[in-house]
């Protein structure tokens, strides 16, 4: 057994793991001030932005990243990175504690800050919406009607206990479950796609990591080589 979390089996320590980062998660939304910077982009363009830059964050070791997207102002940074403050001391003052050590294994959580304000985020924007019109129309209009199929589905069944559904009733559920899960992975590779073919975007990412210290090994040889093509 892992000595470090002496008890917690391997299934315990990934729901523990699972748990704190949707604690950081949920942390970081109800911690935000109510007059925190709003952004112009509508809902979805801020799922599509966000999920561009999110695919395109190198793999750093004991780190994981949620992308947010504010308006901060024209002459601020484009993208920067913060550290959700009480996530931090909760993780410090628990690897102080005797017999928790196994805290230290917990990943630090930031946030990637993507600020519409500024004119490169603008431009990402409005390249991604221009380029991926035509592929994520069809995605999105199949999302819509599944969303709803669902939740016709789930107020049909509001009022029934999951062991008295049908095999069919389970069945249909599962079914536009998996279908809509289908439907989004199509929309993630779209962007993802998009977001590689875009150095801007890996660019912006990789400056906001350089500036904190967190780009090191292979994203930063290929931050130094994509920065020499695009002088």
């Amino acid at each position: 057994m892992d000595k470090t979390m002496p008890f917690f089996t391997p299934e315990e320590k990934k729901e523990f793991f699972t748990t704190y980062r949707l604690l950081f998660s949920h942390l970081s939304y109800c911690l935000q001030k109510e007059d925190a910077p709003k952004t112009h982009l509508s809902a979805g363009e801020t799922a599509n932005l966000s999920e561009a830059f999110r695919s395109q964050i190198p793999s750093i070791a004991k780190a994981e990243f949620m992308v947010d997207v504010q308006s901060l102002g024209e002459d601020f940074q484009p993208v920067l990175i913060t550290q959700n403050e009480y996530m931090r001391r909760m993780k410090e003052m628990a690897q102080l504690q005797q017999g928790m050590a196994f805290y230290g294994e917990m990943p630090d959580m930031y946030s990637l800050v993507l600020n519409t304000d500024h004119r490169l985020v603008k431009q990402v924007n409005d390249e991604l919406n221009t380029s991926l019109a035509d592929r994520l129309a069809p995605i999105d209009a199949e999302l819509r009607g599944l969303n709803a199929r669902r939740q016709a589905i789930e107020t049909a069944q509001q009022n029934t206990k999951s062991e008295d559904l049908t095999e069919a009733e389970k069945a249909d559920r599962k079914q536009v479950n998996d279908d809509i899960a289908a439907q989004e992975k199509l929309r993630e590779e779209a962007l993802a796609d998009y977001a590689r073919t875009n150095k801007l975007v890996p660019q912006l990412i990789d400056l906001a990591l350089l500036q904190n210290g967190l780009l090191r090994g292979e994203a930063l040889n290929a931050f130094v080589k994509r920065s020499v093509e695009l002088i």
